[in-house]
């Protein structure tokens, strides 16, 4: 199985790790190698050690910057997640970077860009994400086809019910239809599921699916590469198609052999596509 090396280990591989107080909220960010920065942020119920293959990888060319959502507020909102994304770079006064998230990450991505613009930001790489969670009239891409708000509701309660068998059945979920991923894979990153409150957890997730970012995307004025697995459990309708018209000059690239975890299923293609795009976004910036 690919990407072994996710979720393993103490430190992210020699990361400086450190910590923004924003409002009451406490920040944690790692910071790792030298070049364009290139800001990642993780999905619901997981941390930055999701990316740790791909951050590796990424470093050689990229100060790679992981943030972690607020994965112990139980009031958490996509908002609150956008403004401590913020803080975050304020802090490290970032200029010119390249902003990753990857599910409920690319969630808090599209509502950094509306609130903030792109005084810091030049790019976005989106990954696994539909811009509405739930149904609405001609709107199919709800998450795993069919998500609604009593599903969500319902996801939420299972969270707080079973914490360690939800982090399971969330990791299992995500790897590609048709594949049996390896126990102690799934074993790491369910343990770093668990690193959330699950009221947090809960709660964002809550937030996420009343939210709408259709017109937001629709309205990105900015390089976007849009990143997808054919074989995903979690957005198994073709989102991504959508998301590339959407944007006029968007690229997409989706990934055979992944689901909804491309960078731990296809850690090289990943770190190469992401890397090339970043390449031609600087070339015609």
């Amino acid at each position: 199985m690919r990407g072994r090396g996710a979720a393993h280990g103490g430190r992210q591989g020699g990361q400086a790790a450190a910590a923004r107080t924003v409002g009451a909220a406490v920040t944690a960010f790692h910071v790792r190698g030298s070049g364009t920065p290139l800001v990642m942020v993780p999905g619901l119920a997981a941390t930055g050690r999701f990316f740790s293959d791909a951050a590796a990888g990424l470093a050689d060319r990229h100060r790679v910057v992981t943030v972690e959502l607020p994965a112990r507020r139980p009031d958490a909102t996509v908002r609150g997640a956008a403004e401590e994304l913020a803080g975050v770079l304020d802090r490290l006064d970032l200029r010119g970077a390249v902003l990753l998230g990857w599910s409920l990450g690319a969630t808090v991505a599209y509502e950094y860009l509306d609130r903030f613009g792109t005084e810091r930001v030049t790019a976005l790489v989106s990954v696994e994400q539909s811009p509405r969670l739930t149904p609405a009239p001609g709107w199919p891409h709800a998450a795993f086809g069919s998500l609604d708000a009593a599903g969500a509701e319902e996801l939420g309660a299972a969270a707080l019910a079973e914490p360690a068998a939800f982090a399971e059945r969330l990791v299992r979920g995500s790897f590609a239809a048709g594949t049996e991923p390896e126990p102690g894979l799934v074993g790491a990153l369910a343990a770093e599921a668990l690193h959330w409150d699950p009221r947090a957890c809960a709660a964002l997730l809550a937030d996420a699916v009343r939210r709408d970012f259709r017109a937001c995307v629709a309205a990105l004025a900015l390089p976007v590469l849009f990143v997808h697995g054919a074989r995903s459990r979690v957005y198994p309708t073709g989102v991504g198609r959508w998301l590339a018209g959407a944007v006029p000059g968007a690229e997409l690239r989706v990934f055979e052999d992944s689901g909804h975890l491309p960078f731990i299923e296809e850690p090289r293609a990943f770190v190469r596509a992401v890397a090339d795009f970043v390449a031609r976004s600087a070339a015609h910036g």
